[in-house]
């Protein structure tokens, strides 16, 4: 997770030397422990549209499995609409679902299945799973909905994500 919020100035990708080091290195470790287990990055949500690029390539160029989108935004909160604005900290889950769901169409659409993505942020129904699948996302992660609502949660998503995979005709 190098794009978290909770270390200050480590919420946009770091540099292209600092980043190749660091992806290069987490390689090296992965080989030399023969681990089959891929290396996911987390990317943050309030990156602009050419580190969009920036990161391709170097997600590509070092052979990276799987991408996470997003992580929290620190952009968004002037958005909310309550007390909450004036927080200090990230928002992640149904704030920022738009803009997670934006970002992963961009990768999506550069990466050209290249890279696994993972959708994260806003999933609380069969709809923001189904709208995650739709702007590209290979899989789906689930965390505020859950903590709130118990893992029961996952199995109501998927019925209501069946139902709208059978009522478009997608198999």
């Amino acid at each position: 997770n190098i794009s978290t919020q909770h270390t200050e100035n480590l919420t946009k990708f770091p540099q292209q030397t600092k980043s190749h080091e660091l992806l290069t290195s987490s390689l090296r470790h992965k080989h030399k422990l023969k681990s089959e287990f891929p290396i996911a990055v987390k990317i943050s949500p309030d990156i602009d549209e050419n580190q969009i690029y920036f990161i391709s390539d170097i997600l590509l160029e070092n052979e990276i499995e799987t991408i996470i989108i997003s992580n929290t935004s620190e952009s968004s909160r002037n958005d909310l609409k309550n007390i909450q604005k004036h927080q200090k900290g990230g928002l992640s889950g149904k704030p920022i679902e738009i803009k997670s769901n934006i970002l992963i169409n961009k990768f999506y659409n550069l990466l050209n299945g290249k890279i696994k993505i993972i959708g994260v942020d806003g999933v609380d129904s069969g709809q923001a799973a189904y709208d995650k699948f739709l702007a590209g996302a290979d899989c789906i992660r689930l965390y505020t909905v859950m903590v709130f609502n118990g893992q029961n949660i996952a199995l109501i998503i998927n019925i209501y994500l069946i139902d709208l995979l059978l009522r478009d005709g997608v198999k």
